[in-house]
């Protein structure tokens, strides 16, 4: 249920995306959502007996070293004017074999190169690389994760990941909804829960107010 609640929301964000930028969800925030969405779609799938996709594993990879290579490049041509760029570039691991040491390396360029925003080449290190490179490591962390033996753990960690894309997806709809109630109120209408029942009321959440106000 919780899942089809967020395939819901994907789609409406989409389509809204940028009525809804505004508000405070924009595209790096949805990305950051999808990949939430697709680590708790390969929770499912990897617990229900179904292994993750190949495909899924091999594209996260792929578009990861990508991000990573462009980063390093962006970081190599501004330590020729800024040594403690140069520096910096010595902190960033190299990765080796695995998800897990190539998402530590495209973390530590990420962190570097937020640090340095301001002297890189803006044409280069514009917002969408960073987007792109939150993205990479949300895939990256979608398909390399904790898969624990104990039913209970597992139980455990599906709440958690349930609970967090619940949340998301009820700010979401308020916010749809204060974007359109007004001008469009049948499109409003559209950002109420369709699976899941309001916590605490037991009912479908009313367009007539921001959903899940309470």
């Amino acid at each position: 249920m919780v899942l089809a609640e967020a395939e819901v929301a994907l789609h409406r964000w989409s389509a809204d995306a940028e009525a809804l930028r505004p508000y405070g969800w924009g595209p790096v925030r949805r990305d950051r959502f999808e990949a939430l969405v697709d680590r708790l779609r390969h929770r499912h799938d990897a617990w229900s007996g179904r292994s993750t996709p190949q495909r899924a594993t091999r594209d996260a990879l792929r578009d990861a070293r990508r991000w990573f290579d462009r980063a390093l490049s962006i970081l190599e041509a501004t330590a020729l004017d800024h040594e403690d760029v140069s520096e910096a570039l010595l902190d960033i691991p190299q990765p080796g074999v695995g998800l897990g040491t190539l998402r530590d390396a495209v973390l530590a360029a990420m962190q570097r190169c937020l640090a340095c925003r301001g002297r890189l080449d803006p044409d280069a290190a514009d917002a969408a690389f960073f987007e792109e490179g939150a993205a990479v490591l949300g895939a990256l962390a979608a398909v390399d994760g904790p898969n624990p033996e104990d039913p209970t753990v597992r139980a455990e960690l599906l709440d958690a990941l349930d609970g967090e894309v619940f949340l998301t997806v009820r700010g979401l709809n308020r916010a749809g909804w204060r974007a359109f109630h007004e001008a469009t109120p049948e499109r409003a209408a559209r950002y109420v829960m369709q699976f899941l029942v309001t916590i605490g009321r037991g009912e479908r959440e009313p367009a007539s107010e921001p959903p899940g106000a309470e």
